[in-house]
């Protein structure tokens, strides 16, 4: 990139700033902030998260594409997610496995980290629904000064500027670099782990997606001319990963 960003505490103060254009956003920020609560609540009263206060996450985390016939077994819940939230709130569990308890299935899990295997007696089935980027939302709502949320416009900000070797938000084994680099901007910064996901949010949205576009539509056009299209985020990864490492090339 001919700019790189300094991830510093004005760049953190000016994009969370920008982050919030409408009405919406700030509602979505009232939400965020319950959620907190609920979740401190939760864990207060029974070291786990009841089945509403998740899908209140599940719901804030997805928007329209949530639905409750979606993944998540609710019929299940006491068997296959309240041992696991136990788990990941005891202090059974270092921090570098916490993900793999949301994301694997009981013989992964045994099997990928025997070193834990001793814990996971009461851990049945797979956590169906937990992908890379709601496992994380759902860990950094637990601990929210420990795990940020992994997004696609936050992982592609931090790829595009080398700090983590994959924008795919999907891949787990981008979870530890992306978890380093952002605590690593709160410990200079001192700002929260929450306001760099707004500033890193915002920053794409408003600077490094019109990039992507005009680069995607300069590629379009020689191709085939016609109208200017952009490339969504719902496009495929690997298309999306070409347009950034152009962008990474860009002297």
């Amino acid at each position: 990139m001919k700019e790189i960003p300094d991830f510093d505490g004005d760049f953190v103060r000016e994009w969370e700033t920008n982050y919030y254009k409408c009405d919406e956003d700030y509602r979505d920020e009232q939400r965020y902030q319950g959620l907190i609560e609920l979740v401190k609540k939760d864990i207060a009263e029974r070291d786990t998260i009841s089945k509403q206060t998740l899908k209140g996450i599940l719901k804030w985390k997805l928007g329209p594409y949530y639905g409750e016939d979606g993944n998540v077994d609710w019929e299940k819940y006491k068997i296959t997610y309240v041992p696991r939230f136990r788990l990941i709130i005891s202090e059974s569990i270092s921090d570098n496995h916490k993900l793999f308890i949301l994301i694997w299935d009981e013989d992964k899990l045994k099997d990928k980290l025997p070193v834990v295997s001793g814990v996971l007696d009461n851990i049945h089935g797979k956590a169906g629904g937990f992908g890379v980027p709601v496992a994380s939302t759902v860990l950094h709502f637990i601990f929210p000064d420990g795990f940020p949320i992994i997004d696609i416009r936050t992982a592609e900000t931090l790829y595009v500027v080398c700090r983590i070797k994959s924008p795919n938000r999907y891949d787990y084994r981008i979870c530890d670099q992306f978890r380093q680099t952002i605590l690593g901007i709160a410990g200079k910064t001192g700002c929260s782990l929450h306001a760099i996901d707004r500033a890193l949010f915002a920053y794409h949205r408003d600077v490094l997606q019109p990039k992507i576009d005009e680069i995607f539509q300069t590629w379009s056009a020689a191709n085939k001319p016609g109208p200017e299209i952009s490339l969504t985020l719902n496009a495929p990864s690997k298309l999306r990963r070409m347009v950034l490492d152009a962008m990474k090339k860009d002297p």
